[in-house]
């Protein structure tokens, strides 16, 4: 059990997710790709511990391809969107939650099997998320949707013919945000083209953050985020992240070098910090999305480089600790319980770390052959990951009165349950809701639970 400390972080923390979302919005929802508190962790008091392919699956869903985009679930409803390797399209599904039936499905636009791109992206990586009376949809070809809970457009328009052509080597991957309001998008991308990648709108070199009137569909600002990195550098998959300051709110984009702060209102740069890469380094994409925790904000440079822990509570912003070993490219780290912990995918190494110090205070060689690409997700004490076969690892997270052991090296996280869901690619982190798990494979959609 967590000390009294992390028990008290975890309620307030609860109390202003609960007081920020709309009232059609639950705290045991899972309604964006980080889950409702943007940081990978559910305040569920319940998940499974030991299932597998047969064992505890109220319903297992079969998907007509594969995709990176994590479902999201919002009261009786899964939401997520699919390739399908028949019309080489992605669409929307909308299932049941408790029997996985679908509800509805819409035609988002056209994908792109890796068989001709190599990149297992699909098209189909960015996951949907709610307000709780509308949905919001983005493809990697830069189609985004809004509808309502029973299937009803709102309204749609295309990024890529509006603003010009990503220029994102491995398909485009951000999901769009909900925040203060407004949904979020940015567009992080190199200044030259792909030759290889559709055309769908005209050549530009301008990153940028969209702020997005959710129920018109209206832009409200493009504020241009400008980089000195160079090349593929200028590349970034992440996610934005809101993180709440007293009474007021920033909106977190990392890429092209560089982590920088919004205001949420106009899309003002707040502040800005980078340093990961001086010597220019022409082909470190960014994957990862910042993570918050304890009054930080964790950056992780792309290609095993630090994990980096972001002071930005004076006039200017200053590093608090810096993790060198066994970090990560692909997973984005999780803050939970008032821990941080950094999943190494290639090596399947797991680091529970102190978010003030720095210090590892747990560390594992996870089982299994295949890399990890999905970002691990926590609830009820434990934490789920998958890798790219379908093999689910669950370990119990770190205890406070946990101890280094008589070498003075931290301990090994004790393993709950290993198991194989499903066939490659997956790709797709686990969401939490309502005292289940939600599984997706390269074919179906599981839920784990009683």
């Amino acid at each position: 059990m967590p000390g009294k400390h992390c028990q008290k972080h975890s309620f307030i923390t609860l109390l202003i997710i609960c007081a920020l979302t709309p009232s059609m919005l639950f705290c045991n929802d899972w309604p964006s790709w980080r889950g409702p508190n943007h940081d990978g962790s559910s305040e569920e008091k319940s998940a499974p511990e030991k299932f597998g392919p047969e064992e505890n699956v109220k319903w297992k869903a079969p998907l007509p391809g594969p995709a990176s985009c994590t479902p999201i679930i919002i009261g009786k409803q899964v939401f997520l969107t699919t390739f399908d390797r028949k019309t080489r399209t992605v669409s929307a599904l909308a299932l049941d939650r408790e029997n996985g039936k679908t509800l509805w499905s819409r035609l988002l636009g056209k994908g792109e099997d890796d068989r001709n791109q190599g990149t297992e992206n699909f098209l189909a990586a960015p996951s949907p998320a709610t307000d709780g009376k509308r949905v919001f949809f983005l493809t990697g070809r830069g189609d985004l949707s809004c509808y309502d809970l029973a299937g009803k457009k709102s309204w749609s328009w295309n990024a890529q013919e509006r603003y010009g052509d990503f220029n994102c080597q491995f398909g485009y991957g951000s999901s769009p945000l909900l925040s203060n309001g407004k949904l979020f998008v940015q567009v992080l991308h190199r200044d030259s083209r792909y030759k290889d990648l559709e055309k769908v709108g005209k050549f530009t070199r301008e990153s940028y953050l969209l702020a997005i009137d959710p129920v018109t569909g209206k832009v409200l600002y493009r504020h241009l985020r400008k980089s000195d990195a160079v090349a593929e550098s200028l590349e970034s998959y992440s996610t934005p992240i809101p993180r709440r300051i007293g009474d007021r709110t920033e909106i977190l984009v990392v890429g092209g070098d560089t982590l920088s702060a919004h205001d949420p209102a106009t899309g003002r740069e707040l502040w800005r910090h980078g340093g990961w890469n001086p010597e220019k380094i022409t082909h470190w994409r960014m994957v990862t999305s910042p993570v918050t925790g304890g009054g930080l904000v964790y950056a992780s440079a792309p290609k095993f480089g630090p994990v980096i822990a972001i002071d930005s509570s004076g006039s200017a912003t200053k590093v608090s600790w810096k993790l060198e070993r066994d970090t990560t490219d692909t997973p984005t780290p999780l803050f939970y319980r008032g821990k941080l912990y950094v999943l190494n995918g290639r090596k399947r190494v797991l680091n529970c770390v102190d978010p003030k110090t720095g210090e590892v205070l747990r560390k594992s060689r996870l089982p299994g052959f295949r890399y990890m690409r999905a970002s691990p997700t926590a609830a009820a004490g434990k934490i789920y990951m998958i890798n790219a076969d379908g093999e689910v690892v669950v370990v119990a997270a770190h205890a406070d009165n946990d101890k280094p052991g008589k070498d003075g090296k931290p301990p090994a996280f004790k393993i709950l349950n290993n198991v194989k869901m499903g066939g490659y690619p997956a790709r797709s982190s686990i969401s939490i809701a309502y005292g289940n798990l939600f599984i997706r494979t390269a074919e179906a959609l599981y839920c784990i639970g009683k």
